[in-house]
């Protein structure tokens, strides 16, 4: 499977520059979140250390082992290294989303954690998370991007409204969760915004996803 290439115009203008580089976590994530472990992804596992095993996590490491998945330079989010924490994962995971003093990649690695972690209401979270204006455009597009992940086709309603959000980098993450998505309805939303968006940067993202969508 090839592995698109992050959606940043290869000659920014001044004005795009600024949330182009405020969107290289997201961008960075789009490729895990989207198509899941692919021949890279696969290469990376490899060089991981062995999973946690599945048994029970005792109380007080809860928290050290989330951040140590975090951390780990050649993780990607995989249920099967999620799954021993149980749904107790998804409160430390949605505090460090909303932790203005967490690292702001820690926070975007987070909320892709979420996209596989245990619990019913994770969906619901991400939502939150994707459509909250107090919360920084990184983290938004990221939500976005794990939204996508793990609602399927039933996400394209969700993010629909995103694809006219007042964030940059919350469009074009839109938008390139639509395109993978696919289907008329998603092609008929990048459709119908393309020729409405002004911003170059989204509007080259918007492209991508229609080539990426099928008809």
């Amino acid at each position: 499977m090839s592995i698109s290439r992050p959606l940043v115009s290869a000659r920014p203008t001044p004005s795009t520059r600024g949330w182009c580089a405020r969107l290289v976590p997201p961008c960075a994530l789009a490729v895990l979140l989207l198509t899941g472990p692919d021949q890279a992804g696969e290469a990376a596992a490899a060089r991981m250390p062995p999973s946690a095993p599945s048994a029970p996590q005792a109380q007080g490491t809860l928290h050290e082992e989330i951040l140590r998945l975090l951390d780990s330079p050649e993780s990607f989010p995989r249920e099967a290294d999620w799954a021993p924490l149980g749904p107790e994962a998804l409160t430390e995971l949605t505090g460090l989303a909303h932790n203005p003093k967490a690292p702001e990649p820690q926070r975007t690695r987070a909320v892709a954690a979420m996209a596989v972690v245990a619990h019913p209401e994770a969906s619901q979270r991400l939502q939150n998370l994707a459509r909250s204006s107090a919360t920084p455009a990184s983290v938004r597009a990221a939500a976005a991007l794990a939204l996508g992940r793990r609602v399927g086709l039933e996400a394209i309603p969700l993010l629909t409204p995103l694809i006219e959000d007042q964030s940059e980098p919350v469009r074009a993450a839109a938008a390139q969760v639509l395109g993978r998505m696919g289907g008329a309805e998603a092609r008929r939303v990048l459709e119908e915004r393309l020729p409405l968006e002004e911003s170059r940067a989204v509007r080259e993202a918007i492209q991508q996803g229609l080539i990426h969508v099928e008809p």
